[in-house]
């Protein structure tokens, strides 16, 4: 159940398309100079720039941006389910320790989008993400879901927090009950459910997320490993059957195996209920599986948004915020660079396997 790296992983898969291609190239350099290598004497066409104008970040002056662009932008989205205006929070206001983590944010999803939100540590991301059901209130800004403001006295914020499913960065924190069928039941309980149907729920969520309900419904919470302690969590969130889904750091520390299946359990999520996705993350490849948008947070502050691959085709700003590209996408930059005729920004390994190949081919 374990992974190749990506970058033997996108050799391998341009092997299957193109068989002369080697397949023990095990980095991202390897596999730059195993293309250049194979595509030796052939015409090197000329490219355009790399940036298509979609993005723009004003601060940075980037070209083609003009007044106003970032904010057509970000209302390029379907309709506005979850719209943040002006955010700003601090903690510890007024006090010797007060820290800033927000500086007017904004953001808008749309309702069944899947929105990534990416940035350096300590740039604000987990503090974002508590506004979107309500377990923060705004000091300064408004957060809106489906254009109830979540900050409004009459708001049912009880009532939000079912809609908008949460797993926090340490999703074994939020087990509390002695075992494993209780603690996920504990929402649908909280709903005023009847009790087959906390059950039927229950059951679901388990089976969805890896846990097999008979086998883990009398388990102690405390025996579970860190995989199984982060799946029972996420089949906590899932019972709720919420229409959106907040996730901080969903991956981190499964295994390959468990992050495949949490991916795919995304993925048919969205699919069969046409839910909304907010994740933030720091791993590239993650992302680049999940969300059609990004914004990019730095120093609590909105520095980047657009579709995900275009944000992705911005690597030197990313580099300055000490972030990354997928390795997938990296290798195709890098053969750019070096002036092969590779058009497209791929965002996963079959996507680059691809071009490469056709351009071999």
């Amino acid at each position: 159940g374990l992974d190749l790296p990506p970058a033997a992983a996108l050799a391998q898969a341009i092997h299957e398309k193109y068989t002369p291609f080697p397949t023990d190239r095990i980095s991202t350099a390897e596999v730059v100079e195993a293309v250049l290598a194979a595509y030796k004497g052939r015409t090197i066409k000329a490219l355009g720039d790399l940036c298509s104008g979609w993005i723009c970040n004003p601060a940075a002056g980037s070209p083609g941006c003009k007044s106003g662009q970032s904010r057509d932008l970000t209302t390029a989205h379907s309709l506005h389910f979850i719209q943040v205006q002006g955010l700003h929070h601090t903690y510890l206001r007024g006090t010797p320790l007060e820290t800033v983590a927000l500086r007017g944010v904004d953001l808008e999803v749309g309702r069944g989008q899947a929105a990534g939100i990416i940035g350096p540590t300590g740039s604000g991301k987990s503090t974002l993400l508590q506004f979107l059901n309500g377990l923060l209130t705004p000091q300064t800004g408004r957060v809106l879901l489906d254009g109830q403001d979540l900050a409004d006295p009459q708001t049912n914020r009880r009532a939000v927090r079912f809609r908008v499913g949460f797993l926090f960065q340490h999703p074994g924190d939020q087990l509390f009950e002695r075992y494993v069928g209780d603690d996920v039941a504990f929402g649908p309980r909280a709903m005023g459910l009847p009790r087959q149907e906390v059950r039927e729920r229950v059951r679901r969520a388990m089976e969805a997320v890896g846990l097999p309900f008979e086998q883990f419904k009398d388990r102690l919470t405390t025996t579970l490993s860190g995989g199984e302690r982060h799946k029972a969590a996420l089949a906590g969130v899932l019972a709720l059957e919420p229409e959106v889904l907040v996730l901080d750091e969903p991956t981190a520390g499964l295994d390959p195996r468990s992050r495949r299946e949490l991916l795919t359990l995304l993925r048919r999520w969205r699919e069969e209920r046409g839910g909304t996705l907010v994740v933030a993350t720091h791993n590239m490849e993650d992302l680049a599986e999940l969300a059609e948008w990004t914004y990019l947070l730095a120093d609590g502050r909105v520095t980047l948004s657009g579709p995900t691959r275009q944000v992705f085709a911005r690597s030197e700003e990313l580099t300055r915020h000490g972030l990354s590209t997928p390795q997938a996408t990296a290798v195709v930059q890098a053969l750019r660079a070096r002036g092969l005729p590779l058009s497209d920004h791929p965002l996963t390994i079959s996507e680059a396997a691809d071009e490469i190949a056709a351009l071999l081919s």
